[in-house]
């Protein structure tokens, strides 16, 4: 059975022209180099500090570039990057008017192909989220809605595929959100803004906080959770159907942790990469 879902909270940015490869290489953790028309990516735009302003799904198009991000981050997104396109071949353009996105979730067996395949439609792209037979489409029309917002979160948290939205725009590197091991971060391409903070995670450091993916009831989005002594160690940013993600203290080990209401809860956690 297909389920089609409208993926809530979606919003689109083209980034077009001469330019536009040379201008938003140096603003992006992937590398663009390797995107075509029939392999779409996975990429972060950050701040100095490298905290992550956005993150998105991004397509090659004919011109440039379309960035699926949230949508409450497509305005603040363009204003950020406007500062640094004054003196390129390239333009900004919010484009959540003309095209939505579909999830699909298909249960039938169909041909093995890699996550990131990307095939163009008549008015749109359908994108390959994982292994599995999941998919993105992005259109300029309406598709026939069989599916619940429920049904495509929880494939994205199990999926371990988590966005950054307006509540957590500007405060965490890319690797906390798992983006490296999704494949949205190319270490050796050039610089880019943030690249020595991405960088030194990587090879000098370790991470203070990861996400880890965990099953647990009573817990909502945006709790900040603590050890059974009261030690903070993180906050769950996504929650379907009793799973979570969660950015926690890295090495985080516990079976039960603490509600901001000061309610216990058991959990489950794993690390995602």
């Amino acid at each position: 059975m297909t389920h089609v879902i409208q993926i809530p909270d979606t919003g689109f940015v083209a980034v077009t022209g001469k330019d536009a490869l040379k201008f938003l290489q140096g603003y992006t953790t992937c590398d663009l180099n390797d995107l075509t028309p029939s392999l779409a990516g996975l990429g972060a735009t950050c701040n100095l500090q490298g905290r992550m302003l956005a993150n998105y799904r991004i397509v090659r198009i004919e011109d440039g570039y379309l960035l699926r991000m949230h949508a409450r981050l497509t305005e603040p997104f363009i204003s950020f990057l406007s500062k640094y396109i004054v003196f390129s071949k390239a333009k900004l353009e919010d484009c959540s008017d003309r095209y939505k996105a579909w999830g699909v979730i298909d249960d039938q067996e169909q041909p093995p192909a890699p996550a990131g395949s990307c095939e163009a439609l008549d008015d749109g792209w359908r994108i390959r989220i994982s292994d599995k037979p999941n998919f993105e489409i992005w259109s300029e029309k309406d598709l026939t809605v069989t599916g619940t917002d429920l049904q495509w979160q929880a494939l994205e948290v199990a999926e371990g595929i988590l966005w950054v939205n307006n509540e957590t725009t500007e405060t965490y590197i890319p690797q906390m959100f798992n983006l490296h091991g999704l494949g949205g971060i190319a270490f050796d391409k050039g610089c880019y803004l943030g690249q020595e903070i991405v960088a030194r995670m990587q090879y000098r450091g370790e991470l203070s906080r990861k996400l880890y993916r965990g099953s647990g009831a009573d817990l909502q989005t945006g709790d900040e959770l603590s050890t059974p002594e009261g030690k903070a160690i993180g906050q769950v940013l996504a929650i379907a159907g009793g799973q979570f993600l969660a950015v926690l203290q890295s090495k985080t080990e516990l079976s039960e942790v603490t509600t901001p209401g000061g309610k216990s809860v058991a959990v489950s956690l794993a690390q995602t990469a």
